[in-house]
């Protein structure tokens, strides 16, 4: 059994361990032009050495990346994006390995909402070709500072980021806090009073995160007969 991880986002670890390996993407970082409208980024390549690479070069299309906690390769498995966009909107092709190295074009990674082919088998994202257009280093740069001034506002402290999906139009963040879950503590995890849909734990718990976040699940279904489902990826037993 084993476990990627990037910048670790977008996870929550068991107090338990976990029983097998875990690989890291960490060295596994760099970014190159590949034509005059794409680059390729190797797996471990974080948002903020992308921005920086397109801010330098002026290459622009990737901006709404901006401030994600992520690699490039986290992004590729989990669709990841925001304000709308994701990373599917600009992914060519996934080079992976799972016995011997692979390209997945677009369409044969199945995107979807948060989601993609490759969390369903077992394989390493090794990186990821993007598409972008030409603009002033000037113009990317303003567009940097936009999407990171649109994320200021949210909640500071230890969290696995949105612990859950959307239901369709609706906001998790929203359905939790209208059923008066804001600020609702177990142990030393609490739903933030600033996001719903952020749960940080004070303390060094994982089962205390766990454990609201079932409890959230419950009471939400309980109250207004919506199944939430976790975005967040569970590593090890709990």
């Amino acid at each position: 059994d084993f476990v990627v991880l990037g910048n670790g986002s977008n996870v929550l670890a068991s107090d338990r361990n976990y029983r097998g390996a875990v690989i890291s993407t960490k060295n596994l970082q760099g970014i190159t032009r590949v034509k005059e409208d794409s680059i390729f980024c190797y797996a471990g390549t974080t948002v903020p050495q992308l921005m920086k690479f397109c801010e330098e070069y002026g290459l622009s299309g990737l901006e709404y990346l901006a401030g994600i906690p992520a690699t490039i390769g986290g992004l590729a498995l989990m669709n990841g994006g925001a304000g709308g966009f994701y990373l599917a909107d600009n992914v060519i092709n996934i080079m992976l390995y799972n016995g011997s190295i692979r390209n997945f074009a677009n369409k044969k990674c199945n995107f979807g909402y948060k989601y993609s082919i490759m969390r369903d088998i077992n394989c390493l994202i090794l990186g990821v070709e993007l598409r972008i257009f030409i603009a002033s280093s000037q113009k990317v740069k303003e567009n940097i500072i936009l999407y990171l001034n649109k994320r200021r506002g949210l909640p500071k402290g230890a969290s696995c980021g949105c612990v859950f999906k959307n239901c369709g139009n609706l906001s998790a963040g929203k359905i939790i806090e209208e059923v008066g879950l804001k600020g609702v503590s177990l142990g030393k995890a609490f739903v933030s009073s600033e996001h719903a849909n952020f749960i940080i734990n004070g303390g060094t718990s994982a089962s205390d995160v766990y454990n609201l976040i079932k409890t959230v699940k419950e009471e939400v279904f309980s109250q207004v007969g919506i199944k939430l489902e976790e975005e967040v990826v569970y590593i090890g037993d709990f």
